[in-house]
């Protein structure tokens, strides 16, 4: 079969397109032939040697959208449970410390499967997978947002803001969302947007909501300090306040933080990491999540760009893009 693989980090052009052999089950694996596979910042970034603990020689990839071509049982024999089913995945160490979707096939738990949306193609399930499980892990697990909460998500118009958004107004928070133009942008009716054209744009845009200190929750799906400090300074002082961050814009992954309004007003601090849950709990949240967006609760994608697999411009191209924020659009890899 074709795959993406690195011998060694350092560069993005160290991957390349090669050959290698399908992998081969085991007793309790399916075999999934991937339509799609997303294109996400942590792609890039243990290709280029920002993370680690990736391993080489190693197939990148983390979410994939695909047909499940073939199955083994517990005891090893054939299965045709599975067969045909259109599923989705992502999660766990796939495309850091095991090869990854950036490939015709991956092999994956039959205890883990989940089907696809429905009413979504491969490509827009294929490329939602990593972020919607990083928002839910951050809204359910980390934050607990809960109804009534007042809640300021930073970079509400990336993959995983946008979907920590849907995923707060269906628990019926209020949202506050940061935008660093809206000059083409339209956000959603249940976010209200903040456009960071001061340094001290969301500490007036919730005074003038009439909610200083009556900040809940803060996400911080971006990474940069100046918001990330500005918008601490709205935040509840009662000792409730749970602020949870997923990224560092900075390379060598520092940023200054303001500590003293942080301890006085009590705040908790919170990482997210998707590798948190195990394969049986990211089957647990995509079925729900399919569950939801087939019944029209949430909302997939509107647009996704394709990248083939075979145009190696392309492919390096669409990850140098996510690796700067360059496009709001996501891609995913077609094999």
């Amino acid at each position: 079969m074709q795959a993406l693989k690195f011998e060694k980090t350092g560069s993005l052009d160290n991957l390349s397109l090669v050959s290698v052999e399908k992998p081969i089950l085991g007793p309790g694996e399916a075999l999934v032939c991937v339509r799609a596979a997303g294109i996400n910042g942590s792609d890039a970034a243990g290709v280029i040697g920002m993370l680690p603990f990736v391993t080489t020689p190693r197939i990148p990839g983390r979410d994939f959208s695909g047909e499940v071509v073939e199955a083994l049982d517990a005891s090893g024999a054939s299965s045709q449970d599975w067969v045909g089913a259109e599923v989705w995945g992502t999660g766990s160490e796939r495309g850091f410390t095991s090869d990854g979707t950036f490939s015709q096939y991956v092999t994956v738990p039959i205890a883990a499967l989940s089907r696809k949306p429905a009413t979504l193609d491969h490509s827009k399930a294929g490329s939602m997978t990593l972020p919607w499980l990083c928002a839910w892990i951050t809204v359910e697990r980390l934050a607990n947002v809960k109804e009534g909460d007042n809640v300021i998500i930073i970079g509400a118009r990336g993959g995983i803001g946008s979907a920590a958004a849907q995923l707060c107004k269906e628990r019926g928070a209020r949202v506050f969302g940061t935008y660093t133009s809206l000059a083409k942008v339209t956000p959603p009716s249940y976010i209200s947007p903040i456009e960071l054209t001061s340094k001290n744009a969301i500490r007036e845009a919730i005074a003038k909501a009439g909610l200083h200190n009556k900040i809940d929750v803060l996400l911080d799906c971006a990474g940069y300090d100046q918001p990330f400090n500005d918008a601490i300074f709205t935040m509840t002082p009662n000792g409730t306040g749970r602020v949870v961050i997923m990224a560092v814009h900075a390379k060598d992954g520092l940023f200054p933080m303001h500590l003293r309004t942080f301890y006085t007003k009590a705040l908790t601090l919170k990482g997210m990491s998707s590798s948190i849950l195990g394969p049986l709990e990211v089957k647990e949240v995509l079925d729900d999540l399919a569950k939801k967006i087939d019944s029209g609760l949430l909302e997939g994608p509107k647009e996704v760009k394709e990248v083939d697999m075979r145009n190696m411009d392309n492919v390096k191209g669409a990850l140098q893009e996510i690796l700067t924020r360059a496009s709001h659009v996501r891609s995913v890899i077609v094999p």
